[in-house]
């Protein structure tokens, strides 16, 4: 095995150090002062997606029961929030705009599913490459305005546009291909955490699991690189935002800013890896914790030749 350097204490960085810890390397976390607080400030009330969170969880060691166990808590579906299932979702449109408006937006969340089918493979679940988003036949110039446009409702035309908010850009910088996040919502919910007496808790307390999981995991935790690593993994944010498109040509679409985005195998030289909410799976909690996965298989593998890589990457409930 290898001695691993992990330079930022980001979800991405986190959810690297304890699976390359798991498999028996030498890893090393370098935290700089405020990044454990920053990383408390970007899990709010509830959690979308908890596939990766359970995923992190069962590849680093004690699975989630166990290790939300120690802290008196549980992992549930969320049962104060906006219904999130298709039918609930009709029901609620239906009787809050109509039945065409509810119509329109169940058509637009069928159709996000297969924007989800298509993003999956560019950095969520696989090393994103370019032929991979040649295949994915990606937009690469509508964006969510545009999608926002042809819906005939306001409520529904800011359901699409609020997504780029956690993109932190205006919703015609932000891709069509976002409304992926709609299919994510729809198929795995709102998820909140809750103690022994099913209080609610903020999805923050997940923090402190993560940083038990370190402890037992043995990633030292330092201040200052101590300079001897085998592999480097960058998780600091170098805040790559989406931009809109020019008018014309090829430069600047969609799709190139997509493969201009921070490369897994950072091209600064052989053992240097790159994962973060910049990264293509992006800067949701549960896409951070995605690209540390991507991460941790690229570097053992770089270290030992072995490919630890799941057969089956369908993410499930």
């Amino acid at each position: 095995m290898g001695r691993v350097t992990v330079t930022g204490r980001t979800l991405a960085g986190v959810a690297a150090a304890v699976r390359l810890a798991r498999v028996g390397h030498e890893v090393t976390l370098v935290e700089s002062p405020g990044e454990g607080a920053a990383l408390r400030a970007q899990l709010g009330a509830t959690l979308g997606f908890p596939a990766p969170w359970r995923d992190l969880f069962k590849k680093s060691g004690r699975p989630t029961a166990g290790a939300l166990g120690l802290h008196g808590l549980d992992l549930v579906p969320d049962p104060e929030g906006p219904p999130t299932d298709r039918a609930a979702v009709w029901y609620a449109d239906v009787e809050a705009h109509g039945e065409p408006v509810a119509t329109a937006w169940r058509d637009l969340v069928d159709a996000a599913d297969d924007a989800w089918q298509s993003v999956r493979p560019l950095g969520v679940e696989a090393e994103l490459t370019p032929d991979a988003v040649a295949r994915a036949a990606l937009s690469p110039r509508r964006s969510l305005a545009d999608v926002a446009a042809t819906l005939p409702h306001p409520d529904l035309a800011h359901r699409v546009r609020r997504l780029a908010d956690d993109h932190r850009v205006a919703p015609d910088s932000a891709p069509a291909w976002l409304v992926s996040r709609l299919s994510v919502e729809r198929t795995f919910g709102r998820w909140r955490l809750v103690d022994a007496a099913g209080t609610p808790q903020p999805a923050s307390a997940l923090v402190d699991v993560l940083d038990d999981r370190l402890a037992e995991r043995g990633v030292r935790v330092v201040a200052t690189d101590p300079g001897d690593a085998q592999a480097h993994v960058q998780t600091r944010d170098p805040g790559v935002r989406w931009r809109r498109p020019p008018r014309w040509g090829r430069r600047g679409t969609f799709t190139a800013q997509l493969l201009a985005r921070p490369s897994l195998r950072d091209p600064a030289g052989p053992g240097r890896f790159h994962a973060s909410a910049s990264s293509p799976a992006g800067p949701e909690p549960w896409a951070q914790l995605l690209s540390g996965a991507l991460a941790a298989y690229a570097v053992h593998e770089h270290l030992t030749g072995e490919d630890i890589r799941p057969t089956n990457k369908s993410l499930a409930r």
